[in-house]
C-alpha cells in the first residue's frame, strides 16, 4: 500500500469521509504541517526573519480557525484540477527538498505513518472532546533523528 492509500485508509477509520467539513478540517492541518515547517528555517536578514514569522503566524491562526470549524474553506468545482495539479506539485517539491537537504524520506515517511496507524486501538481512534484524535495511553510521536 502506498503513502497515499494508507493516509486515506487511516482517515477512514478515523470516520472522516470527502466532505466539505472534513475537507476544509484537513486543510487547516496541512496548513498547520507547513507552518511547522517553517518554525524550522532561518533567515540571514533580519527583515526577511520577520517577514516569514509574520506569515508563519499569520498561517498558524488560519489553520486554527479552519480546525476549530470556526471557518471553512472548499475546493469549487471549476478549481478542482488547479488543486490537484498544485496538490501534486507540492508533494513533488517537498520530496526535493527532502532529497536536497539530504534526509530519508521514505524511512521517515514509514515511521510518521506507523505512528498514525498506532494512534488506532482495535482499528478505532481514540476521540476527544471536540472531535479531535486523541493518542492512546502509551503512544510515542515518530522518532526522525536517523532521517534526518
Amino acid at each position: 500500500m502506498n503513502n497515499y492509500e494508507r493516509t486515506a485508509a487511516w482517515l477512514k477509520a478515523c470516520g472522516k469521509q470527502p466532505s466539505a467539513e472534513d475537507l476544509s478540517l484537513q486543510i487547516g492541518c496541512m496548513v498547520e504541517e507547513f507552518c511547522e515547517f517553517l518554525k524550522a528555517l532561518r533567515c540571514d536578514s533580519e527583515g526577511y526573519a520577520k517577514l516569514l514569522e509574520r506569515t508563519r503566524l499569520d498561517l498558524e491562526w488560519y489553520a486554527s480557525k479552519l480546525k476549530r470549524k470556526e471557518q471553512e474553506v472548499y475546493i469549487p468545482i471549476y478549481m478542482r484540477t488547479d488543486a490537484l495539479d498544485a496538490l501534486c506539485d507540492v508533494k513533488v517539491t517537498c520530496d526535493g527538498v527532502a532529497y536536497l537537504a539530504g534526509f530519508d524520506m521514505n524511512g521517515a515517511d514509514e515511521v510518521v505513518l506507523n505512528s498514525n496507524d498506532a494512534k488506532l486501538v482495535d482499528g478505532k481512534p481514540v476521540i476527544l472532546e471536540g472531535g479531535k484524535i486523541g493518542k492512546p495511553e502509551g503512544w510515542q510521536a515518530p522518532n526522525l533523528r536517523g532521517f534526518a
